[in-house]
């Protein structure tokens, strides 16, 4: 089990927070949904005002929504895969600190009881009578429910609440959309790229400029 934590923490291995980041290093990952989904949901956060959510489209709010549920799925499925991989280079209780954060490995108990039989048998051996253990089982309670006059609401303390599912997801829509994005931004690191590439051929120039001008002024002395 990998634990998180916002606040620093002592750690015995490698710290990898001072590590340097570099655009040399950024590709675009291959096949990761989370990846994906999340340029989709920065689109669109980008394109409306977020912070009157009231004010918004009714179309506009199921979009949002269904992003956000795409992107909290991926985001965990993802997460899993990477603390898999961490459980394997982690310590108890030797936090490693990344740049945002850090994580530990600890451990947690789950217990589930053995057949039943077995459990009162070894109980009543010592003196516990079944009864003082024995929990009403909900799936016998429903089988009771259809052959008896009984009605749900005789049995059991209902609370019904109203909340909103992702009934479907259009892929296409979401494939047309994030091609889009992903030619802007090629475009956009090519425009920067051209605009870097003339602010230095302008210093290159400036460069030669100033040093043509002090050779020239040594000559003269």
């Amino acid at each position: 089990m990998i634990a998180e934590t916002d606040g620093p923490t002592t750690t015995q291995l490698a710290d990898t927070a001072h590590e340097p980041d570099t655009d040399d290093d950024r590709t675009e990952p291959d096949g990761l949904d989370v990846y994906s989904d999340a340029l989709l949901l920065i689109d669109a956060l980008e394109r409306h005002d977020v912070t009157d959510l009231p004010e918004l489209e009714t179309a506009t709010l199921v979009n949002l929504y269904t992003l956000l549920s795409d992107v909290q799925r991926d985001a965990n499925d993802f997460r899993q895969e990477v603390a898999d991989v961490l459980l394997s280079r982690l310590h108890h209780d030797r936090p490693v600190a990344g740049q945002y954060g850090s994580v530990q490995r600890t451990s947690r108990r789950n217990r589930s009881l053995k057949d039943d039989e077995d459990v009162l048998s070894m109980l009543e051996a010592e003196g516990i009578d079944r009864e003082r253990v024995m929990t009403v089982d909900r799936q016998k309670v429903d089988e009771a429910l259809e052959v008896t006059t009984l009605t749900e609401s005789d049995v059991y303390e209902i609370d019904e609440s109203e909340y909103v599912r992702k009934a479907e997801v259009d892929d296409d829509v979401k494939e047309s959309r994030l091609q889009g994005l992903k030619d802007r931004l090629a475009a956009s690191e090519e425009t920067e790229a051209e605009e870097l590439q003339q602010e230095i051929e302008a210093l290159e120039e400036r460069i030669d400029d100033l040093t043509s001008f002090r050779a020239g002024t040594e000559v003269q002395r």
